[in-house]
């Protein structure tokens, strides 16, 4: 009787130990595919990344080269500033 209740028990256990290593399983699935979704979020936010710092860096040369324009027209306007000073002398 006792061998038999020994037997029991640990057949128990035994099938106890699967469903515990079977939800394990089924909750490492749900980890890798969970994990596999952030991988693709990290893959998508670096492409946008780096899209926008291209975009930043065009920005950037556009944005200098108004400023060499700006420059450029204000010596412009200083210089006909200066001719129409002179040719008020002039006159």
């Amino acid at each position: 009787m006792l061998s038999w209740g020994v037997v029991g028990v640990s057949i128990l256990l035994v099938v106890i130990t699967g469903i515990a290593l079977s939800l394990q399983v089924l909750r490492r699935r749900e980890v890798v595919s969970a994990l596999q979704g952030c991988q693709d979020q990290v893959k998508e936010l670096k492409v946008r990344i780096y899209q926008q710092e291209d975009e930043m860096r065009e920005l950037a040369a556009g944005l200098r080269a108004e400023k060499a324009h700006v420059e450029q027209l204000q010596r412009q306007v200083k210089f006909a500033d200066g001719l129409r000073v002179q040719l008020q002398r002039d006159v």
